[in-house]
This record gives structure tokens, C-alpha cells and sequence, in this order.
């Protein structure tokens, strides 16, 4: 996370605005917000739980199929 405007990686956090943490470099005085990637899964790999359930697989089963926790695959179905 280092500053857009100077690259500087000095900065101390500057409150919160839509739930993103804010920050301020200590250089240049630049406010800036970093953007967390999604670790959404893709709608497709939901579907595929959804049928692989439908086809009486478990829970476990499913995770393992997929690489997910059979708790996501839990509150996906």
C-alpha cells in the first residue's frame, strides 16, 4: 500500500468513508483509499455445488470437488 501520488509507504490510517479504510501519507499529505480484491467466488461454481448436492453429494464431498470449505458450500445451498 504505498502512497499513488509519491510511492512513499509511510501513512497512517484516516478514518473510514464506505467502509474502506482511508489513509494519509505522512510525506506528501495525499489521502488515499486501497481497494480489497473480492474473494467472492464465481456464480458458476455455485450452480456446480447447487447440482452436485441435487445429485446427493455431502456437503464435504462438494468442498473437496470444488476447493472451498463445506461450510461455504453450506451456505450456498
Amino acid at each position: 500500500m504505498n502512497c499513488p501520488k509519491c510511492t512513499c509507504e509511510k501513512r497512517v490510517k484516516s478514518g473510514i468513508i464506505k467502509g474502506n479504510q482511508r489513509y494519509q501519507c505522512k510525506e506528501c499529505g495525499c489521502n488515499y483509499t486501497v481497494e480489497l480484491k473480492s474473494t467472492a467466488k464465481p456464480q458458476s461454481m455455485k450452480k456446480q455445488a447447487l447440482h452436485l448436492y441435487l445429485e446427493g453429494l455431502g456437503f464435504r464431498s462438494i468442498g473437496r470437488i470444488l476447493g472451498v470449505s463445506n461450510v461455504s458450500v453450506l451456505n450456498w445451498i
